[in-house]
């Protein structure tokens, strides 16, 4: 048994609360899915699944393997039953660049969509891209963060709408940079409703 399973054996999640885990174990980020970790004094995070969505583990560890690529996502260290260890990123999401006024800009875009095209020439399809799951790494590098829907066959477009949205209105030299978390919230649920649906220019 090694450091992480013995680690696992400490941390307990029911739904999605955490109810116990080791004090030196810092909560840093949660999703629909699993909870992440920060191990300490090492440059690497813990993502364990909650008890309905354990069985993504393996298929994310898979997905990991098969990028193989740290210039456009987390490195990739280890896998097992219901987590897995990836590297520590420091920097903001782009949905934490909106909330503080952090400029989105046209290069950091790009780098997204060399992230998906990448692995689209792996045969996967890229799934679930949207704000909180793209990180602008403190030395400028941009990150594709969660990998997990990368194998599903149906064709997510919240990546492409976001690009619709960046370039008829965020672009705009007269279109605000920064927003509250309410207003930015607002829009994600209305747009999840279906009561905001974007479309390319012809």
């Amino acid at each position: 048994m090694n450091d992480i399973e013995r680690t696992m054996i400490n941390i307990r999640i029911e739904g999605t609360s955490v109810l116990q885990k080791p004090d030196d174990l810092t909560i840093i980020g949660r999703g629909r899915s699993a909870v992440v970790f920060k191990i300490p004094d090492e440059q690497k995070v813990l993502k364990v699944f909650y008890p309905d969505f354990v069985h993504l583990a393996r298929l994310e560890a898979s997905i990991y393997q098969e990028l193989n690529n740290n210039d456009y996502y987390p490195s990739f260290y280890e896998g097992g039953e219901g987590y897995v260890v990836l590297e520590y990123l420091e920097g903001l999401t782009f949905y934490e660049c909106l909330i503080q006024g952090i400029v989105i800009t046209e290069e950091m875009i790009t780098k997204v969509d060399y992230a998906l095209n990448y692995a689209r020439k792996k045969g996967l399809n890229p799934s679930d891209t949207h704000l909180q799951n793209v990180m602008l790494l403190s030395n400028g590098e941009v990150r594709v963060i969660d990998v997990v829907r990368f194998r599903q066959s149906k064709v997510c477009t919240h990546w492409e709408d976001l690009k619709v949205a960046y370039d008829r209105l965020y672009s705009s030299r007269f279109f605000p940079k920064k927003y509250p978390v309410w207003f930015v919230e607002m829009i994600i649920r209305l747009y999840r409703k279906g009561f905001i649906r974007l479309k390319k220019r012809k």
